[in-house]
Parts: C-alpha cells; sequence; structure tokens
C-alpha cells in the first residue's frame, strides 16, 4: 500500500503575490459590461469638452493655453471638481465597497490570502486606471478643440503650456480613485461615500471653513483643506491677470501656490488611503 506524500507549499513572494492581486482586479474590471459602457460614455463626453470652445469662439480668450485647459480638463474651475470625476465615483468604489458591504462574491483578498496586499492592488489599480482614463481624456479633449479652432480659422494655443494643468489633472484623478476606495472602506457604504464625495467639495467644506475660521487661531484654515487644494492644483490663477485673477483665487477658495497645493493634496490622499487601508484590514465584511 503507498501513501500519497503531501508537499509543503511553496512560499510565494510578496511582489509576486501582489502582482496577482492586481491581475486579479484586473480581470474582475474589465470583464463588467458597465465598465466598458461607463467608459464609452466618458470617450463621447471627453471629445464634446473640447467641442464646448464653439460658446467662446468671438472670445479673445479662445486660443489661450489657461482656457484649453480649463475646457479639456473638464471645467474644474467652474464645477469646483472637474466633472469628470462624478463619472469616476462607480469605479473608484466599487472594487472596495463590494467586498465590504456584499460579503458575498470571491473577493481579492480571499484570493490571495491577505488583506493588505488586496487592498494595495485595488488601490494600485484604480489609481492606474484613473490616470489612464484621464489621460485619454485630455487626449481626446485636445483632439476636439484643436480641430474646432483649425476649423473656425482661429490660432492654437501653446498646447506645451497646457501640459503641466493636463498632468496635474492626470494625477487629481488618481488621487481621486484612492479617495474613493478609501472612504468606502472607512464608511463601509455604497450610498455614503458617494454623497460625501460629491456634497463635500462642492458645499461642505466651504461651510466648514467658514466656520472654523471664527475660532481662534484658526483664521485662514480655509486654505489647507483637501478640496481647496485640490483646486488650486487644477487651475493655476496666477495665469489669470488684473480682476480676472481675483475672480478665480475667490473661486478657488485658497491663496497655496500650484505647486504647494499639489503636495498638500497628494499629502491629504496618502493619509485618507492609509487610514482606508487600516479600515479594509481590521474590519471584516458584512455577513450576507
Amino acid at each position: 500500500m503507498t501513501t500519497a506524500t503531501i508537499k509543503p507549499p511553496t512560499p510565494v513572494a510578496p511582489l509576486q503575490t501582489f502582482t496577482r492581486a492586481c491581475r486579479y482586479e484586473w480581470r474582475h474590471l474589465t470583464a463588467l459590461r458597465s465598465t466598458w459602457i461607463l467608459l464609452s460614455i466618458i470617450a463621447v463626453l471627453s471629445l464634446l469638452t473640447g467641442l464646448t470652445i464653439v460658446f467662446d469662439l468671438d472670445s479673445q480668450d479662445a486660443s489661450t493655453p489657461a482656457t484649453a485647459a480649463d475646457s479639456i480638463t473638464w471645467t474644474p474651475l467652474a464645477t469646483q471638481i472637474p466633472a469628470l470625476a462624478f463619472f469616476m465615483l462607480a469605479l473608484g468604489t466599487g472594487p472596495v465597497s463590494t467586498d465590504l458591504v456584499t460579503g458575498v462574491a470571491r473577493t481579492t483578498w480571499l484570493a490571495v490570502n491577505g488583506r493588505r496586499t488586496a487592498y494595495a492592488a485595488k488601490c494600485a489599480v484604480g489609481f492606474a486606471v484613473a490616470c489612464v482614463v484621464a489621460a485619454a481624456s485630455v487626449a481626446l479633449g485636445a483632439l476636439s478643440y484643436a480641430t474646432t479652432l483649425a476649423l473656425s480659422g482661429l490660432p492654437q494655443p501653446s498646447w506645451i503650456e497646457v501640459l503641466p494643468s493636463a498632468a496635474r489633472f492626470i494625477a487629481w484623478m488618481g488621487c481621486w480613485a484612492l479617495l474613493c476606495m478609501a472612504l468606502s472602506s472607512l464608511l463601509r457604504s455604497r450610498v455614503v461615500p458617494v454623497l460625501l464625495l460629491v456634497l463635500w467639495p462642492l458645499i461642505g467644506e466651504r461651510i466648514i471653513g467658514k466656520l472654523l475660521g471664527h475660532l481662534p487661531g484658526l483664521d485662514g484654515i480655509g486654505n489647507w483643506l483637501p478640496f481647496a487644494s485640490g483646486r488650486a492644483m487644477l487651475t493655476d490663477a496666477s495665469v489669470y491677470g488684473g480682476d480676472d485673477q481675483s475672480f478665480v483665487r475667490a473661486l478657488v477658495g485658497t491663496h497655496l501656490s500650484t505647486s504647494a497645493a499639489t503636495m498638500l493634496f497628494c499629502l491629504y490622499t496618502a493619509v485618507i488611503a492609509l487610514a482606508g487601508m487600516w479600515a479594509y484590514c481590521r474590519r471584516a465584511p458584512k455577513a450576507a
């Protein structure tokens, strides 16, 4: 009678485990029909962002880099955050909220036997996808913007000067994906993180900043709040002149420079993402 020999499991390197988790997240994301429907909608709307210049063809600002940058980055100055961010909410919150809320689907942390690795993989894939989507959106918007100007006989803006704004927009969208996942992990809900991410940048932060500014020693605290720095990261008020600059700074809500605001927003994102990892590793999924 022979007995089967059970070999001890082969240890897997942390990098290999992380790579497997990222591959699973990518396959899961691309297998969803809703992902491709959403990306198709974003592609169409990206072309339309460049076409919005037709409403300003009679303006002398139509060919300025600032106007071009604001248009192809989904008008963050008018809407306070890029309009693309609202469309990316589903992709940003979905991977974590599905795991922690339903608790019934096959999850990454079960596949790799480590929640920290699973969360890191979700963040890495989410950040990469958001950056790629933002970059593709900028390219499509710039193409339609340049085509509209060419057909109208207007000069092209200096696209080299638009590149820094486009790069900051791409980085901002990557940070947005991390914030979506972190808040989903911290709040363990599908709806509440979405409401918070919509209402806080538009209304809540300004109200809180005003209230805190009345407290002793907190005058000017509004300049240092997360999405005030995020708005300054997206819109460089220094390129505007005269009264326009004062108006733009009022909309942005902070006097921080673009470089300082970029570092501060990335720092906020890193801290909140780490808090999300702590919550994801600490709490078990809800029972189905």
